[in-house]
């Protein structure tokens, strides 16, 4: 097993002429069993300086660098945390290093990031505690060599090293489909280099691959994709209820559901969309040419509306967050109950559903015996569906967000799975600052940099 230590790197004022020496606690170099005065090379990810050692008399492990060491490593030149590893004779390396690829916004000496700014400060907050480096960064900023390091409750722009690994965070699908990205990845692919959660996967994509496993059939709504108005109307005959999705959807935006009467009539709400619509049909036709406009500018499923749950008399489903940590098993992070709001048919807490505890809602519709069942097979669910889609869909996945939905009699539905969940800081109701989740993901990014 590789020798290591926790340590932390104290920047200290470029010396005349010692600039390429490092002072290290003297239990660092009992702990890896070096000589002082001994000359070693020291990397971290793709780079690498020849310097001198010295054996200080600190209590705590600490290797106080110069300004210099710092830019030939592309390290920050701020204190941080990191393990420090014996490789071969003569040989040292610090790491692992963790970048999070995202959208990056930089206003008024301010860095944003958007609705994954608290996870990230969560993120960095725990990689410090366990000695892994992590920053943030952005296609631009990968080109020139630097990332946002989370230091004193900012985020500071900084030299950073070559990732060990990289957890990928692009909101934006269009983004992700870029030339730029599509050589990033190239260049990660060359190097050797494992990222997560490799690309959205769209609806249809996620149906298809578990359309492939006969025993879910009976977990999963009838979906069609929607490719001529035929489609839609045998559907509604079939199933009178149907919701019309897009395949690229999020976040519950541009969903419409459409109920047919014994008379004929047609009902449709929707989400989002602005301007006129009318709600009620008469006729198929009327319906078709009102959505017309708006079906031919995505694509579209059309899915089998299932009697879903109440909770005071609204819809809810559950968020069953899946993860990878220390290993490539998946195992269950949290389970959340999501309550749509007044006059929604969605639960997305975009749209203004509310969180309740699962045991709460289950407990106004079960008996509280046949609780720990139905948990069960919800669990079971969704690491099945977990397993699935990372064995089928290209690419690396260490993170999904699987949507469960209950029927009254406790049997779950399968309604959608997502690559990038959402990181609302009130998802999982933590009492302590750094929430599982955050702490799965770093783990299983050590994990894959094989350092550890």
């Amino acid at each position: 097993m590789t020798e290591k230590i926790l340590i932390e790197v104290i920047p200290v004022p470029d010396e005349q002429e010692s600039t390429f020496q490092i002072k290290m606690s003297d239990s660092i170099f009992k702990k890896l069993g070096l000589e002082n005065q001994q000359k070693i090379e020291l990397y971290c990810s793709r780079n690498s300086i020849i310097v001198d050692i010295v054996s200080i008399n600190e209590s705590e492990p600490v290797m106080q660098c110069t300004n210099l060491v710092l830019r030939e490593l592309q390290l920050p030149t701020e204190n941080f945390s990191i393990m420090l590893f014996k490789k071969e004779k003569g040989e040292l390396e610090i790491g692992p290093v963790v970048g999070l690829l995202t959208e990056v916004v930089e206003k008024n000496n301010r860095v944003g990031l958007g609705t994954i700014a608290e996870f990230c400060e969560e993120l960095s907050l725990y990689a410090n505690e366990i000695g892994v480096l992590f920053y943030v960064f952005s296609l631009n900023t990968f080109y020139e060599q630097k990332g946002y390091i989370y230091i004193d409750g900012i985020w500071k722009k900084s030299n950073v090293p070559y990732p060990h690994v990289v957890h990928n965070r692009i909101h934006s699908r269009k983004r992700e489909q870029s030339l730029r990205f599509i050589d990033f990845t190239t260049e990660l692919q060359m190097n050797n280099v494992p990222y997560f959660n490799d690309h959205f996967l769209n609806k249809w994509e996620v149906h298809e691959i578990l359309r492939d496993n006969n025993h879910l059939h009976s977990y999963m709504p009838d979906t069609m994709l929607l490719t001529s108005k035929d489609v839609l109307f045998e559907m509604l005959e079939k199933y009178k209820c149907v919701f019309v999705k897009p395949v690229h959807g999020s976040q519950g935006r541009n969903i419409f559901r459409i109920q047919k009467t014994d008379e004929a009539t047609y009902y449709l709400d929707y989400t989002t969309f602005s301007g006129d619509i009318e709600t009620i049909h008469q006729s198929f036709a009327s319906l078709f040419q009102s959505l017309f406009s708006r079906l031919k500018q995505h694509t579209f499923i059309v899915q089998q509306c299932i009697p879903l749950l109440l909770f005071k008399e609204k819809p809810l489903d559950f968020r069953v967050l899946c993860q990878k940590q220390s290993s490539e098993k998946w195992q269950l992070t949290s389970i959340i109950a999501r309550v749509s709001s007044n006059e929604d048919f969605v639960s997305n807490l975009a749209r203004g559903g509310e969180i309740q505890k699962v045991n709460h809602v289950l407990l106004e519709n079960f008996d509280v015996k046949e609780i720990p069942h139905i948990k069960r097979l919800i669990k079971d669910l969704a690491l099945e569906v977990a397993e699935i889609i990372d064995g089928s869909a290209d690419g690396i996945f260490a993170e999904l967000g699987i949507d469960l939905a209950l029927d009254q009699n406790g049997k779950p539905s399968i309604i959608e799975v997502n690559t990038k969940p959402s990181k609302n800081l009130d998802q999982e109701k933590l009492s302590t600052k750094i929430r599982p989740s955050a702490k799965a993901l770093i783990h299983h990014c050590v994990f894959l940099s094989n350092l550890i």
